[in-house]
């Protein structure tokens, strides 16, 4: 109930204050009606609320538990939807109640940096197995996600969506493959940044070549 409420009161003012657009959302197409891993860059206490707020849903985070330490925040954190994780050790409760979360169509968004990051894309080697583990344990795909910007007040962010990434289910019980799956992961989630700069870059440049066009002809016609 405090989620709903929460989601109420909030919904309008931070769409208005944090505008985002979703660049990507034909790649959700195939995936209509079925469950699958969101794995997304991580630099902002407001990404799980700005998440649920962009598709309208509920999703489910891994939080430190760290957060827990206060009953009230604890409290607040496990009704919105997060699941305590400790990052040091192996976590055997989290890990089963995230295959149930999954098993039961519940969505999960991870950030797989662990933590706020002060740069855009993710590092390499610096993102934990959760995310590939979880997809392969379950045939669940996954989906990169990445917001192009820190949340800015006024200023548009957007969420660049990639096209699904599905587990090789033939090498299920390779124990190697987990981390390779994991960086895999991470660089579709980059080349979503890569890309889109690219766009930038050379709609910017088709811009200047107009420019120069438009000053050459005013030059020619001023002779």
């Amino acid at each position: 109930m405090l989620y709903y409420i929460a989601i109420f009161i909030l919904l309008i003012p931070l769409s208005i204050l944090f505008p985002i657009k979703k660049i990507g959302k034909k790649h959700l197409k195939s995936l209509k009606g079925k469950n699958f891993i969101i794995s997304c860059n991580h630099m902002s206490n407001m990404d799980p609320v700005m998440m649920d707020i962009t598709f309208n849903k509920k999703h489910r985070f891994l939080a430190k538990k760290e957060l827990y330490k206060n009953k009230f925040f604890a409290k607040c954190m496990r009704s919105l939807g997060a699941v305590e994780v400790d990052r040091e050790h192996v976590d055997p409760a989290s890990i089963r109640e995230i295959f149930r979360l999954i098993k039961k169509n519940k969505r999960i968004c991870i950030f797989p940096q662990g933590t706020r990051a002060k740069t855009i894309k993710v590092e390499e080697g610096s993102a934990k197995e959760g995310v590939a583990l979880f997809s392969i344990r379950t045939n669940t795909p996954v989906v990169p996600m990445m917001f192009d910007r820190k949340f800015k007040i006024f200023h548009r962010t957007k969420l660049l969506i990639g096209e699904p990434i599905y587990p090789d289910m033939s090498r299920k019980k390779d124990t190697a493959y987990v981390s390779e799956f994991a960086n895999f992961i991470i660089e579709k989630m980059n080349e979503l940044i890569d890309t889109e700069n690219a766009k930038i870059a050379e709609k910017k440049s088709k811009a200047l070549e107009k420019l120069e066009l438009k000053r050459q002809k005013r030059g020619a016609k001023q002779q």
